[in-house]
């Protein structure tokens, strides 16, 4: 039987055969690689995430970024193994500092929503008595809550259109959809209106 330090030789041998293939584009040799670091690299990525669906999704990326960059192994400068583990983790690094940025971001968000439903109940303040006034808060008020509160935070907050999308979760796409339907729901509902 051989040592264990033999037997790693050789899988770190074997290791940096299919990452020079894969630096050919050999897929074969992507899938094969794939089946002998896999296990291990889900397992550190649901050490680091203690999320398996995230861990699925960085395991993914792992090996597109190995596929992509196998032609810059170089084993001089570590084993074949590390430099994927070097992978895995940077990517799952990534993953939970966008946690961190998105947690940030509900939070501002939630603040900035419940300042805006005080200002719906506030009795104290009222907008200078106009028509134009009336018309438009009546008109914001019909609009759906999603609707309502994306229009508030981008023309009355000043939030961008992505810094909405960061802070609700949802795709940049859904938050301009939203903004627009609201923006034709209140020129329809303003489109009678004669300052």
């Amino acid at each position: 039987m051989p040592s264990s330090q033999g037997w790693d030789l050789d899988d770190a041998a074997e290791d940096a055969r299919l990452l020079s293939a894969i630096s050919q584009g050999e897929h074969i040799s992507l899938s094969r690689l794939y089946e002998r670091r896999a296990g291990a690299l889900f397992s550190m990525l649901v050490r680091m995430l203690n999320n398996d669906g995230e861990a699925e999704e960085c395991l993914q990326d792992t090996f597109v970024r190995i596929w992509h960059r196998a032609a810059t192994f170089d084993p001089a400068r570590s084993a074949p193994f590390t430099w994927m583990v070097m992978i895995a983790r940077g990517i799952a690094l990534s993953r939970l500092r966008s946690r961190g940025n998105s947690a940030q971001a509900q939070a501002a968000y939630q603040t900035e929503v419940a300042s805006l439903e005080i200002e719906h109940i506030d009795t104290s303040w009222h907008p200078p008595d106009s028509e134009l006034n009336t018309a438009c808060t009546n008109a914001l008020r019909t609009l759906p809550d999603e609707q309502r509160r994306a229009v508030e935070l981008a023309f009355f907050r000043g939030w961008t259109h992505g810094e909405i999308a960061e802070a609700t979760g949802e795709p940049l796409g859904t938050i301009k959809a939203r903004i627009r339907r609201a923006l034709l729901s209140l020129r329809d509902l303003l489109k009678d209106f004669h300052a």
